[in-house]
């Protein structure tokens, strides 16, 4: 029955544990989805530049929409609440799966010969999330939406 009373933040806020828990829930879902798109659209661009794949070979797409998925949901509340509370949500998740995209895309470009393509790609597309998280966090605009 307590875990639904409010407590009082540092800055004398009202916070409800389960709003907190509802919006964090939501983070997860939409970041999956987001992570699925951008971990397939990462390999996708970069399979399509390179020429490893055809039209015939799109199925593949589904194991790095799969571990977009899986990451995605765990790293999008962690830096949506730790880095991008102050970042509006569209431009977050914009800049997020943009950040990955670009990421992956550049790991499968540039590491692939020298390792595993698939572990290249997924940490430069982890990469490319978290400095793009960063980047967010420390915008103009952020600081900005933070004074309001």
């Amino acid at each position: 029955m307590s875990e639904n009373l409010p407590t009082a933040s540092q800055s004398g806020r009202v916070i409800s544990p389960a709003r907190v828990a509802t919006v964090t829930a939501g983070l997860s879902v939409f970041g999956a989805i987001v992570g699925a798109a951008a971990g397939a659209t990462s390999m996708l661009v970069a399979t399509l530049i390179t020429g490893v794949m055809r039209v015939e070979d799109l199925f593949v797409l589904a194991v790095p929409a799969v571990i977009g998925a899986a990451l995605g949901a765990v790293l999008t509340p962690i830096a949506g609440w730790m880095l991008l509370r102050r970042v509006p949500l569209g431009r977050a998740f914009a800049g997020l799966a943009a950040g990955t995209i670009t990421g992956g895309v550049l790991g499968w470009l540039l590491l692939a010969r020298h390792m595993d393509p698939i572990k290249a790609s997924v940490g430069s597309a982890v990469a490319g999330f978290l400095i793009a998280a960063i980047a967010m966090r420390y915008s103009k605009s952020a600081r900005i939406a933070a004074a309001d």
